[in-house]
């Protein structure tokens, strides 16, 4: 099966996981219909990044587009001064040996 992804990610400078994961739960509940959504953290930096995984390449690459999205990207941007980095990817698992 193939996958694809996109992924948000942002800075929001050191200490900020619980902003950060009030972000993720926005960009999550505009996910329907992703197979998973996760939220990768670092906190001590203050870097972010939220991966929904979807089964269809143009659900992916339609995701920034929805509405409810957007909305939360937009909020993202007046808190960072700049659009969040938005990148859509095919994905390829692999098995562990």
């Amino acid at each position: 099966m193939s996958l694809h992804g996109t992924e948000v990610a942002f800075r929001l400078g050191p200490g900020t996981g619980d902003e950060a994961r009030a972000i993720a739960r926005g960009l999550a509940s505009a996910a329907d219909g992703c197979r998973r959504h996760v939220l990768f953290l670092d906190e001590e930096a203050g870097e972010y990044g939220c991966l929904a995984e979807w089964a269809d390449a143009a659900d992916a690459a339609g995701y920034a587009d929805r509405p409810a999205t957007r909305a939360v990207l937009a909020g993202l941007e007046a808190r960072i001064g700049k659009p969040p980095r938005v990148r859509v990817y095919a994905m390829e698992e692999d098995t562990p040996l």
